[in-house]
């Protein structure tokens, strides 16, 4: 089956209120199409303004939605309303699943295949497949993990993700917190989210087309948990890098050199996460995924219980 997933650059919206509606802008740019969120605003909002300026020009337009409560449990229900607006729209859809899915072996990637099945989905995920979850339902299914100022990872995580099952892996790129300078901007790709670009949609625009995204000998076996991994381990350097980046430009940090003019732990940190600043937020991004691969270098799986 053929999906815009494989070949189209899109871009995801949040809010149809925002500033979301030059479709025109976003079209000249290189996105081929637009995702609105669902799941903070009723499908109707966005059938005002965005969607019918989108299918004017041409451009598919589908819904999206996180999966998970304000406990992070996973929302089965919402996933049949991101599949009842897609069987409405007659468009791709996309499932935004992440840590819900954590420990539940097969039983929701499974779930999402089968709800799915017959539609041009996607499932956006965090960047690297979770260890204690069966991916290879999800086997036919394009995954678009959330690099999001993981640039330098991004071919590791496709590897990770071919190795886990997945046939297909496209990136989306954060810009929230993130300028296009800090990514390969190789189609296809997508963008979270519109909203946080300014408008200034053709800063974001391809500039090449040649990413592969899709193995071509059909799916791998999942890893074998008995296979050596090397652990990292305690000397990783992640903070050492990113106070190397604080030195550069302090102004993207919320942390304050202390009297010996160190730079403290993140830790240290009281705000919100949503309100730290680009250095704070990519060094507790690269520690999880240091701290992720070192605990599944140092544990097995058995994939007939994951």
């Amino acid at each position: 089956m053929s999906s815009v997933f494989k070949t189209s650059c899109f871009l995801f919206l949040r809010d149809p209120h925002a500033g979301v509606e030059d479709l025109d802008l976003m079209q000249a740019a290189g996105f081929d199409g637009v995702f609105c969120n669902i799941g903070d605003f009723p499908a109707a909002e966005w059938e005002e303004v965005v969607r019918p300026r989108a299918l004017q020009r041409g451009m598919f337009c589908g819904p999206w939605a996180r999966t998970a409560d304000a406990d992070n449990n996973f929302l089965e229900d919402k996933l049949h309303e991101i599949v009842a607006v897609a069987e409405r729209w007659k468009s791709p859809l996309i499932v935004n699943s992440e840590s819900e899915l954590k420990g539940s072996g097969t039983t929701y990637t499974q779930l999402i295949a089968d709800a799915v099945m017959g539609f041009d989905a996607a499932v956006s995920v965090e960047p690297q497949p979770f260890d204690n979850v069966g991916w290879y339902p999800l086997k036919n299914i394009p995954v678009l993990p959330q690099v999001f100022g993981l640039m330098e990872n991004a071919a590791w995580f496709r590897e990770q993700w071919h190795g886990y099952g997945v046939d297909c892996c496209f990136f989306t790129f954060g810009t929230y917190d993130w300028g296009p300078e800090e990514y390969v901007l190789n189609a296809p790709y997508s963008l979270y989210t519109a909203d946080d670009c300014g408008q200034n949609y053709a800063a974001w625009s391809p500039t090449a087309n040649t990413y592969v995204g899709c193995v071509e000998s059909g799916v791998e076996p999942p890893p074998n948990p008995e296979d050596d991994m090397q652990e990292i381990g305690k000397n990783d350097g992640v903070a050492a890098e990113y106070n190397a980046l604080r030195d550069l430009d302090p102004s993207k940090t919320l942390l304050v050199k202390d009297a010996k003019g160190k730079w403290p732990d993140i830790s240290t940190l009281t705000q919100p996460l949503d309100q730290w600043k680009a250095w704070d937020k990519g060094q507790r991004s690269k520690q999880i995924l240091v701290d992720d691969h070192d605990d599944a270098a140092g544990r097995s799986v058995d994939w007939d219980e994951a």
